[in-house]
C-alpha cells in the first residue's frame, strides 16, 4: 500500500475544510496528597461516580473517559498521579474556559474531602514519596510495555505518571498548515520562556524537566516523534514527507496491543514482511512539541501546566499567535536576521528548558522585547476576534518584561506574582 496516501488521508485531508479561529484544550493537572503520601486509587477513581451525578457519562468501554453534553472529557491521563480535562474544541475560549472552571471546582471540591488537591505545575512534587499508580486503561499499558521494555536503561522508564501539561488544538486550513507549523516550531523556545514549569526531581535546575524526560526515554529510539522540530516547511507534501520519515512502535491484533522494535512508517506500510495493515495507522502515536493529528488540528503540547489562575495562557498565546500568523512571522523572522540567531529550534529551547542564562541566545533586554512583542501580537488578535480572550494572556507581559517563568525561583508558582 503507498503509505504517502495513507498519511495524507489519514492526518491532512482533515484540514481542506477548516478555518483559522476554533480551538481545543487539554489540560493536566497533578493529583497531590497534601500530606504528601500516596494516592489511594480508588479513591481517585471515585471521581467519575462523582461526576457521573453531574451530567458525564462513561465515553468507551473501559470506563477511564467521562464525557458530557458538551463534548468535554474528564480522565486520568496514563496515571491517577494526573487529572485532565479535555475541553470540545470552540470559536470561543472564554466560554471553554468558563465550562473548565465549573469542572475543576466541582473536581477540587471532591479531591479536598480526603485532603486532595489538583495543583498547578507540570511536574508532580510528591514524586519522591508516591508510585506510579497507572491507569489501567490499554494504550496506557502499552506505552508503558514499550517504555520499559526499550527504556530499560533509562533513568525514570515510568515519567509519564509524574508530568502534566497544557495541549492546545488550532483549526488551520490546509494551505496555511505548512507556514503555521514551521514557526510555532520556531516559536518553542518562546514558549518555554513563558510557561516553563516543571522542575526536576533533582534540583539541577531545570525550567522544563518535561522536555528531559520524554527526549531521554525510550521513545528516543523512534525517529521524529518526539522532542523539537527543527525542520522547515513550504509545502503540503514536504509534510508528508515528513511524517514518512516518523516511527511506527505499536498495532493492534486481534482487539489486543502489540508492541515491536521502532519501524519507518513508509518501510513499514510498504514492505510486505511486516503485515501491515491499512487501520494500523490508527494506532501511530508522537510526542513532538508540535505535531499534526489525525484529529485535523495543530497541536502544540510542550506547554508545561500552568498556576492555577493562568491556566489558560497558553492556549490564548497560541490562538492569538495563530489569528496574527503574518505579525508573528515578520517578528520572528526579524529577530532571528537581526540578531544573527543561527542556532537551531532544539538549540535554543534547550537553553531555556535546562536553566541556562537567556543571554546565551542575544542580550536580554533585546529577547524580552521580542517574547513582549508576540504577547502584544497575539492580544491584538484576541482583541479583534471581540470575545474578551486577551484577558487571558495578561500574566504573560509581566512574564515576558522580566524573563521569568513559573519554574524560576522568584516566581510565586501558584498565585502567578513574584
Amino acid at each position: 500500500m503507498s503509505a504517502k496516501n495513507l498519511i495524507y488521508n489519514h492526518f491532512f485531508k482533515k484540514f481542506e475544510n477548516r478555518k483559522i479561529g476554533n480551538v481545543g484544550c487539554e489540560l493536566e493537572f497533578p493529583l497531590v496528597n497534601k500530606s504528601g503520601s500516596d494516592v489511594d486509587k480508588a479513591f481517585a477513581r471515585g471521581i467519575f461516580d462523582y461526576f457521573s451525578n453531574r451530567g458525564f457519562k462513561r465515553a468507551e468501554d473501559e470506563g477511564y473517559f467521562f464525557e458530557n453534553a458538551h463534548g468535554d472529557v474528564i480522565s486520568f491521563d496514563n496515571s491517577y498521579n494526573n487529572f485532565e480535562f479535555s475541553l470540545c474544541y470552540g470559536n470561543n475560549l472564554c466560554e471553554i474556559k468558563k465550562r473548565f472552571d465549573e469542572y475543576f471546582a466541582e473536581a477540587q471540591n471532591y479531591f479536598s474531602r480526603e485532603n486532595y488537591e489538583l495543583i498547578g505545575r507540570g511536574t508532580n512534587p510528591n514524586k519522591s514519596t508516591i508510585s506510579q499508580n497507572r491507569a489501567e486503561f490499554s494504550t496506557y499499558n502499552m506505552v508503558d510495555d514499550f517504555l520499559k521494555t526499550y527504556g530499560k536503561d533509562t533513568k525514570f522508564p515510568d515519567f509519564p505518571a509524574y508530568l502534566s501539561s497544557v495541549q492546545t488544538h488550532l483549526d488551520v486550513d490546509l494551505q496555511t498548515l505548512p507556514t503555521a507549523y514551521t514557526y510555532f516550531a520556531k516559536l518553542d523556545f518562546v514558549r518555554a520562556i513563558l510557561f516553563s514549569n516543571s522542575p526536576d526531581f533533582d534540583k539541577k535546575g531545570y525550567r522544563c524537566y518535561r522536555d528531559f524526560l520524554w527526549e531521554q526515554s525510550a521513545f528516543s529510539k523512534c525517529s521524529n516523534i518526539t522532542g523539537k522540530v527543527d525542520a522547515e516547511f513550504e509545502t503540503v507534501d514536504a509534510l508528508v514527507g515528513y511524517f514518512l520519515e516518523k516511527d511506527m512502535f505499536n498495532r493492534k491484533r486481534d482487539g489486543k496491543y502489540e508492541i515491536f522494535a521502532p519501524v519507518n512508517i513508509k518501510e513499514y506500510f510498504e514492505n510486505e514482511k511486516y503485515g501491515a495493515k491499512g487501520d494500523d495507522i490508527d494506532c501511530y502515536l508522537s510526542f513532538k512539541n508540535v505535531e499534526i493529528t489525525a484529529r485535523g488540528t495543530l497541536e502544540v503540547r510542550s506547554d508545561c501546566t500552568q498556576p492555577l489562575n493562568s491556566s489558560f495562557a497558553p492556549c490564548a498565546f497560541n490562538l492569538g499567535i495563530l489569528c496574527n500568523l503574518d505579525a508573528a512571522i515578520s517578528d520572528v523572522d526579524g529577530f532571528f536576521d537581526e540578531n544573527s540567531i543561527a542556532m537551531s529550534n532544539t538549540e535554543l529551547r534547550n537553553i531555556v528548558v535546562s536553566g541556562k542564562k537567556l543571554n546565551k541566545i542575544c542580550d536580554e533586554d533585546i529577547l524580552s522585547d521580542f517574547v513582549y512583542d508576540l504577547v502584544e501580537i497575539a492580544a491584538e488578535a484576541l482583541e479583534k476576534r471581540g470575545l474578551g480572550e486577551e484577558k487571558l494572556i495578561e500574566p504573560l507581559y509581566k512574564r515576558a518584561v522580566t524573563l521569568k517563568c513559573p519554574a524560576d525561583a522568584e516566581y510565586n508558582n501558584q498565585n502567578d506574582t513574584f
